[in-house]
């Protein structure tokens, strides 16, 4: 699902209407309706302060196998609004939401970091191909 539709679908599970939603991540309702009609790509600043706001992990808004019609989108949604939603402390509020991105950053990185060693690998496999088939060359006399 994309990222306007996640949006609007959070906006509405929320039970929030579009000047509502705006009001608390701090746009105008019609950048808003654009963003949810998908004439205006929302910035990462947006999806920042929609994460914070309702603790929702920002991999939410990236995750292609999150799609409208799946549970997956509300329970993640349920499980995230629930944990922080309550809590009496706006700052542990915050500090829980911050921890949750910092996850994300890092299962991002692992990824990343496990897909560049593989590539490395079949690299590393690919020159002793060359070396083997250059030594033969040069041995026949190439």
């Amino acid at each position: 699902m994309k990222i306007n539709k996640k949006i609007r679908v959070l906006r509405k599970k929320l039970n929030y209407s579009q000047q509502q939603f705006a009001d608390k991540i701090g746009v105008s309702r019609s950048v808003l309706s654009q963003i949810e009609i998908n004439k205006l790509k929302p910035s990462t600043d947006i999806i920042a302060k929609i994460s914070k706001e309702f603790n929702i992990s920002v991999s939410y808004f990236f995750d292609p196998e999150v799609g409208e019609e799946t549970k997956a989108d509300y329970s993640i949604l349920e499980d995230s609004y629930t944990k922080y939603g309550n809590t009496e402390c706006p700052l542990c509020h915050q500090l829980l939401a911050v921890n949750d991105i910092q996850k994300d950053v890092i299962n991002n990185l692992e990824k990343t970091i496990s897909t560049q060693f593989q590539l490395i690998e079949l690299l590393e496999k690919r020159i002793e191909v060359i070396r083997k088939q250059h030594t033969g060359k040069i041995k026949a006399g190439c």
